[in-house]
């Protein structure tokens, strides 16, 4: 650091009036007017001095300001004394200061110690900064399950609570008249009215007020798990409801019961037989239903060199497959090593008193009086099975 202050030359009026005071009688008037003139510039010069100094001053504080970051560390051995920095400077640049006072020096020059911190200075991390974590608003939950047994079925709207569809079965068949004026073949049909009353499937959950006013999520992620949990019972129902009580004729109840099974045969012959049934009961199968360890097993035959089969097709990214050229559900609703394939288009209906819907009230117990309240989910459907013997339901060898 250095300030440097020239001093102004000798004005040549002086000079002059010097060298003729003893001659003129004007000399003194000039020698005078020629000593105001250094004065004033003398004045000037002690001016732009103190200027210098000020500014010197000015930068020491804001050193003094960064120095007193790194009094507290560790410094080379030449910064272990007891000044501090600035006090350090100013004590061994005071004589130097004042010669450029009083302008017996031009020029000061100064040294600082280094300000880099030693090896044995503590590393800033992030553990002592105590930095806010971002919180994720997403509430995490099960996934819901990918494929249901309504996708197969064909769905209508009712307003009634319950409904009425025949089933027709005939015996006898048509015959050659062997001679003319014989009895003709006679055939009979046969008429049962079913009936397919409409279930409710329903759950709930209590909440706050306050918590669904205060988490944005929260409400959405509610209404996610209550939707999907009438989606799994509804699958239950579809696929096993035994009829008994308050609970459907799944399809597998009323399905005709696997009959084609041969010694020796792999998961792979099972279903393409069981597609056979369908075919032979004059229906076209239109969906399997399997559960997931049934898939796997589909897809890691082999044959007898250790090739894979490949008798299953992935359609699309969404996993929906086809086995034997036949749409494949693959879901835990039906259990494992057993299956349903069906001609699902014409064997059954599937009928929405009220679609799926989500409710909150408080009129539930105290609840308006505690802040709290009900959220409801509900759906109300039936099913009918008009054709059972397009249905298929059976077990892996």
């Amino acid at each position: 650091m250095s300030i440097r202050r020239d001093l102004p030359p000798v004005p040549q009026a002086l000079v002059n009036a010097a060298a003729s005071f003893s001659g003129t009688q004007d000399a003194p008037r000039a020698a005078i007017e020629a000593i105001e003139a250094v004065g004033a510039q003398v004045k000037e010069h002690r001016a732009g001095i103190d200027q210098s100094m000020n500014e010197l001053r000015a930068g020491l504080q804001s050193m003094q300001q960064v120095v007193a970051k790194f009094e507290g560390g560790s410094f080379s051995p030449a910064m272990h004394s007891p000044k501090s920095v600035s006090a350090q400077v100013l004590a061994e640049g005071e004589s130097d200061i004042e010669a450029l006072r009083d302008g017996r020096k031009k020029s000061v020059r100064m040294s600082l110690p280094s300000l880099h911190p030693g090896p044995s200075a503590a590393a800033i991390t992030s553990d002592g900064l105590h930095i806010s974590p971002e919180r994720d608003t997403e509430v995490y939950g099960g996934l819901a399950r990918a494929h249901s047994v309504r996708d197969l079925l064909v769905t209508r709207r009712t307003a009634a609570p319950a409904i009425e569809y025949l089933r027709s079965t005939r015996t006898g068949n048509a015959a050659i008249q062997a001679v003319e004026g014989d009895l003709k073949a006679e055939m009979a049909m046969n008429f049962t009215l079913h009936t397919a009353p409409v279930k409710t499937i329903a759950c709930w959950v209590p909440a706050s007020r306050q918590a669904l006013d205060d988490s944005a999520m929260l409400g959405d992620y509610i209404d996610h798990e209550l939707r999907d949990a009438l989606k799994l019972t509804e699958d239950m129902q579809l696929l096993n409801g035994d009829g008994v009580g308050a609970n459907m004729l799944g399809l597998a109840t009323q399905a005709s019961a696997y009959n084609r099974g041969q010694s020796g045969d792999t998961a792979n012959d099972t279903l393409r037989r069981a597609i056979t049934q369908i075919q032979l009961a004059r229906g076209i199968a239109s969906g399997i239903v399997i559960n997931p360890e049934g898939l796997e097993d589909l897809e890691l035959a082999k044959d007898n060199t250790g090739r894979y089969l490949y008798s299953v097709s992935v359609t699309n990214a969404n996993g929906n497959a086809t086995t034997w050229r036949v749409p494949t559900v693959v879901t835990d609703a039906v259990a494992p090593g057993k299956f349903l394939v069906g001609d699902f288009l014409r064997a059954a209906r599937l009928y929405d008193r009220m679609q799926a819907t989500v409710e909150v009230a408080t009129e539930h117990a105290d609840f308006f009086t505690r802040n709290l309240v009900a959220i409801l989910a509900e759906e109300r459907v039936a099913l009918a099975v008009m054709r059972p013997d397009l249905l298929v339901f059976g077990e892996f060898a």
